[in-house]
C-alpha cells in the first residue's frame, strides 16, 4: 500500500525521497462499490484518501439539487480535510461513481507522515495543488460559460468523460442534464461545418 503512497508523492513531489515503508501498516485500502458513500454530508471525518482505481465524485446539497464540486480519479486526493482536522461536519458527500478502492489515510497516518523527513514539505505542495484547484473551480464557475466549463473539462479529462454520466458532467458544469445535450449537440454541429 505504500507504493500507492510513494507513487502519488512522486507526482507531486518529484524530489521525494520520503520512505513510505514505515507508514505501511497505517495505511488501509478500501472498496467502494459503485453508488456506495465513503462519506456523507454532515458526517464528521477522520481521513482523507487517495483513489486507486475507480471513480468517485465529491458533491453537496442545494435546495436537494446535487452540485458536483470534484471527480476524483487514479491518483487523486479526496475527503473533507477539515472535517478531519478539526472534527467538524463534513460539507459534502464523496460517492463512488464506479466501483473503487482508495487508500485511507487517517489521522494517525497522517501524523506519521509528517513527522518524516520531507514530509511537512509533501503535505504543503498537497495541499497547495488542492488550492490550485479549488481556485480554478471557482474561478470558472464565475468567469467561464457552461461550453467553456465543459470544454475544459474534456480537455483535462478526455478519457474519464467517457466513464461518467451525463447527469453528474451537467452537475459538473452547472446546467441541467436536458441544457448539456443541447450543448453537446451544438458542438458537434459546429465541428463537423
Amino acid at each position: 500500500m505504500h507504493e500507492l503512497l510513494r507513487s502519488f508523492a512522486e507526482c507531486v513531489h518529484p524530489d521525494c525521497t520520503i520512505d513510505f515503508a514505515t507508514v505501511g501498516s497505517l495505511l488501509v485500502l478500501r472498496a467502494a462499490r459503485s453508488g456506495e458513500f465513503l462519506f456523507r454530508e454532515g458526517d464528521i471525518r477522520d481521513f482523507v484518501g487517495i483513489a486507486q482505481q475507480g471513480c468517485l465524485r465529491s458533491f453537496f446539497l442545494n435546495d436537494g439539487k446535487e452540485i458536483t464540486l470534484f471527480f476524483h480519479l487514479e491518483q487523486q486526493t479526496l475527503g473533507d480535510y477539515e472535517s478531519m482536522k478539526r472534527q467538524q461536519p463534513a460539507c459534502f458527500s464523496c460517492q463512488a461513481i464506479e466501483d473503487s478502492t482508495v487508500l485511507i489515510i487517517d489521522k494517525q497516518a497522517l501524523a506519521a507522515i509528517e513527522a518524516l523527513p520531507d514530509g511537512q514539505k509533501l503535505l504543503r505542495l498537497v495541499v497547495e495543488e488542492l488550492a490550485f484547484q479549488l481556485r480554478d473551480r471557482l474561478l470558472s464557475l464565475y468567469r467561464d460559460s457552461p461550453e467553456e466549463r465543459y470544454t475544459s473539462f474534456l480537455e483535462l479529462q478526455p478519457t474519464p468523460a467517457k466513464r461518467i454520466s451525463q447527469q453528474y458532467i451537467a452537475s459538473y458544469i452547472g446546467v441541467e442534464p436536458e441544457s448539456l445535450s443541447r450543448l453537446k449537440r451544438r458542438l458537434r454541429e459546429r465541428a463537423s461545418t
